[in-house]
């Protein structure tokens, strides 16, 4: 028989939302991404954000999928600005080659018929089953999570020389970071560019409502010789209720690229988690940035979460 997709028992919503919450929270600790209470918070946030009316939410769907006997799994769906998002994949047991193709078209189908164009899912480090759902169908990485525990030592070259940034440096370079940032998100086919613009000055005004003067953001120029080759923005965090750091700029000036400068300035992010009592650093990089990636990964830095995309119109 084919595979189906029916929308779940209300009956069963509440037993639905306590598996999934414990399956959220796992997915979460196990990966890394978070841990602790941190995780069962965030979980609970999610799931509250999304669920507000409970099995009455219009704005998601929550299916069981079947292939003519007991249930496989379910899948949790909501559209949003364009995007039909898979918010959680969940399978009983392991599911062939075939029924995970047959929910792939069903879900691409579900997607063009609502008028969505593209398809989404988060893929955490230990979730086998997202993995191979999304293996070899065209999904492209967009964006990635990513964590460094415990901190190695390492030596940093005296050469650069990264210092507290200036307030006269600071507008030119919040109007650039804000700038770029938007671009990214626009190139990763999560935003359009009005709205990535948007989202982008958002997120700078609730990071950075003082300026560089903002109590737990670092925000540093680097320099070689006198002259300007690099910025880093450092967000001190928690972490399980320890201090935790988190890479939120990192620029090399184009004129100042493939030098080692890049490696460097990773190396003082380091060195300022350090400073503040952490002994982990988290930090988001687009997955078109496959340079970053490497300069990251090649210094040990492991993929917690990635969030993949699949455009689907036709």
């Amino acid at each position: 028989m084919a595979l189906t997709l029916t929308p779940l028992d209300p009956d069963r919503f509440d037993d639905w939302r306590s598996a999934t919450r414990l399956r959220l929270i796992a997915l979460r600790q196990d990966s890394g991404l978070l841990v602790g209470d941190d995780a069962v918070a965030h979980a609970d946030a999610f799931l509250d954000q999304l669920l507000p009316d409970g099995a009455e939410t219009q704005t998601s769907v929550i299916l069981s999928i079947r292939d003519g006997g007991p249930e496989l799994g379910t899948v949790w769906l909501a559209s949003i600005s364009g995007i039909l998002m898979i918010l959680d994949l969940s399978f009983a047991g392991r599911p062939t080659v075939s029924q995970e193709d047959e929910l792939f078209t069903a879900l691409v189908e579900m997607g063009r018929a609502h008028g969505v164009d593209r398809l989404s899912i988060s893929v955490y480090a230990t979730d086998a089953a997202s993995r191979s759902f999304i293996d070899d169908r065209g999904f492209a990485c967009a964006s990635i999570q990513m964590l460094l525990e415990p901190l190695p030592d390492r030596e940093r070259a005296p050469v650069v020389k990264v210092e507290p940034m200036t307030a006269e440096r600071y507008p030119s370079f919040v109007a650039a970071s804000e700038a770029a940032f938007a671009e990214e998100l626009a190139a990763s086919g999560r935003y359009s560019i009005d709205d990535a613009r948007a989202e982008s000055h958002r997120q700078m005004v609730e990071e950075l409502p003082d300026g560089v003067e903002t109590v737990g953001q670092q925000l540093f120029t680097a320099t070689v010789d006198g002259e300007e080759v690099g910025i880093l923005w450092v967000g001190l965090r928690s972490r399980g209720d320890r201090p935790h750091a988190f890479i939120l700029d990192i620029e090399v000036a184009e004129s100042q690229r493939r030098k080692g400068y890049g490696r460097e300035l990773m190396r003082a992010a380091e060195q300022v988690a350090r400073e503040h009592g952490a002994d982990s650093v988290g930090l988001h990089v687009f997955g078109a940035n496959e340079g970053a990636i490497a300069l990251y990964e090649g210094l040990g830095y492991r993929r917690v979460e990635e969030r993949h995309l699949l455009h689907i119109a036709e």
